[in-house]
């Protein structure tokens, strides 16, 4: 049982190493260091618009990297930390508001 929590706590926190770095005003990001998002930040990531949209709001935040640099991810890199993220949210996707 140690090993599984072990895990869990590993899972909290990921860096990604880009498999394409992406170099905005003379910065040139090779790494994404991600952490669970707090529900403040799944928040701000929502109003963003669509799930592309807040994908790129919540990793923007969390990693502390220009949405600029966030938009020029390649896909893979995206779907990496999107799918870290997701991860966190009760239904593995973006959150949604229910009446």
């Amino acid at each position: 049982m140690d090993n599984q929590n072990q895990t869990a706590e590993m899972l909290d926190e990921k860096t990604i190493t880009l498999r394409k770095p992406v170099t905005l005003g003379g910065v040139t990001y090779e790494k994404l260091d991600l952490r669970e998002p707090t529900a403040g930040e799944l928040a701000k990531a929502t109003k963003a618009g669509g799930s592309v949209d807040v994908a790129i709001a919540l990793i923007s935040m969390i990693a502390k990297v220009p949405r600029g640099a966030i938009e020029g991810l390649s896909q893979r890199d995206l779907q990496e930390a999107s799918d870290f993220l997701g991860g966190f949210t009760l239904t593995g996707q973006g959150t949604g508001q229910t009446s």
